[in-house]
């Protein structure tokens, strides 16, 4: 019941602001695609060809790529028969689409040095780019470092931080200057700290991450929408005062906001039920159920310049049909969303012309 509840409150409130408030169209650009050297290595092109067609079905134009470094080795080895990134270039290009690859993690704080983490995301941009630069579909870059929120009284994190990703972001901009720099970071829902993480205020989240933007260099922050926990009774009210901070600070920081809209969520009652089953290791996970799922991207459209996605893998996936009879749902039911969308936009498009 109350699930109910928050969500006929979730309506109305995004009602009544209106469609003329969205900043763009609720509808998902792309997902974080995890691509596996051991799976996707021995891939054929027609494999290719059928899950980024799947993904344009549903509307992406983006592919966005994890685990790119692995498949960039591999596609370089001496002995390197097949060239996986190069056939999704390929691919995008005739398909009018854009791809963001992730750079190498580089490292860690605490475990390497600002600068050397920075060195090896700097000498792989310049390879990479040179191998693929040329491609009309090299949109950007993925700074692929979710860290926990930062204490704003933790100086030495922070310089860390921001100086191994000023460096990074120069030498993607550098060697691809058309190119995006992006990255995703979560907040935290948690504000009594029962899972023993320091939980950061909007205005304090915001803060950190606005100031980042500007001594990095960084183009386009996309805010996973769940904060880290990704539980499913997190509201619209919840997540709003994060939105309204992050829009401001990224505006202030001259950075694009997008919102990352989680598809896949842990579906527990309240905080107590998540930490009992979190702490045996059996949260139960489920793809985000549409009506709540178009709230959430209704939410998003009002304060993101665009969204992308993570949750479409596993939960979305068709996989050319042989997905589970429940993601196979999932996908259907967000291509009907989609179409609903698109149709809507087509006739209130046709009425200003009249």
């Amino acid at each position: 019941m109350r699930y109910v509840a928050v969500l006929l409150l979730s309506c109305l409130s995004i009602a009544a602001a209106g469609e003329s408030a969205l900043r763009t169209s609720p509808l998902m650009r792309g997902t974080l695609w995890w691509l596996s050297d051991a799976a996707h290595g021995s891939w054929t092109r027609a494999q290719f060809e059928q899950a980024i067609g799947e993904q344009r079905a549903v509307g992406f134009d983006i592919l966005w790529l994890l685990n790119t470094p692995s498949l960039f080795r591999l596609a370089t080895a001496p002995d390197a028969k097949t060239d996986p990134l190069a056939l999704i270039y390929e691919i995008a290009d005739a398909n009018a689409m854009r791809v963001i690859a992730d750079l190498p993690k580089g490292g860690w704080y605490g475990k390497t040095t600002a600068e050397a983490m920075a060195s090896e995301m700097r000498a792989y941009a310049e390879a990479f780019s040179a191998r693929y630069g040329a491609h009309a579909s090299f949109h950007g870059w993925y700074i692929n470092h979710e860290i926990n929120p930062i204490a704003p009284d933790d100086k030495e994190q922070t310089t860390f931080w921001r100086t191994a990703w000023k460096e990074a972001a120069s030498a993607c901009h550098r060697v691809a200057p058309k190119s995006v720099v992006t990255v995703s970071p979560f907040f935290m829902m948690d504000s009594l700290s029962r899972r023993g993480f320091r939980y950061q205020t909007p205005e304090e989240y915001a803060s950190w991450w606005g100031e980042s933007l500007k001594e990095t260099g960084i183009d386009i922050l996309m805010l996973q929408d769940s904060g880290a926990e990704h539980l499913s009774f997190f509201t619209v009210a919840d997540r709003e005062p994060f939105f309204a901070a992050m829009r401001k600070a990224c505006d202030e920081a001259g950075a694009q906001f997008w919102v990352n809209v989680e598809t896949g969520e842990a579906h527990v009652a309240n905080w107590e039920e998540f930490i009992a089953l979190e702490r045996e290791n059996k949260v139960p996970w489920r793809f985000t159920p549409i009506d709540w799922l178009e709230q959430k991207l209704q939410l998003a459209a009002r304060y993101g310049d665009g969204i992308i996605n993570w949750g479409y893998f596993p939960f979305m996936d068709p996989a050319g049909g042989t997905a589970k009879p429940e993601v196979l749902a999932a996908y259907e039911a967000y291509r009907t969303y989609v179409n609903r969308v698109k149709a809507s936009a087509a006739v209130s498009s046709d009425r200003e012309t009249k």
